[in-house]
């Protein structure tokens, strides 16, 4: 496998299993969206970190490798994790507006009749 197609794979299951979380925990309405994406803006670094690490061990052996490939990738990791995470959390910050908005707006209705 090559090692593009190992970084690829990694996001998108990361990417998957955070959106997942974070949309099954805002729908059952235990945490807003936006501090999933907090959440998930966090473990970026330990992700990233611990991909980087265990790529590095398994390179260890082969002399004409420096890593600077795993480097690399490990930045472009986190660029877009970290983007996704900012992209949820300001998702969450207007789904968290309009249904503020939304309740209010039933509230007043309501005191009218």
């Amino acid at each position: 496998m090559n090692g593009d197609t190992i970084v690829w794979f990694v996001l998108i299951l990361t990417i998957i299993i955070c959106d997942w979380l974070a949309i099954y925990l805002y729908q059952t309405k235990k945490i807003p969206l936006w501090v999933s994406a907090i959440g998930m803006a966090l473990l970026v670094p330990v992700i990233v970190f611990s991909f980087v690490s265990l790529m590095l061990k398994l390179i260890a052996n082969d002399p004409n490798d420096d890593g600077t490939g795993i480097a690399f990738a490990g930045g472009f990791m986190v660029l877009f994790l970290a983007t996704h995470a900012i992209i949820i959390f300001f998702i969450g910050v207007i789904l968290n507006i309009y249904t503020f908005v939304r309740n209010k707006l039933k509230i007043k209705k309501g005191a009218f009749k």
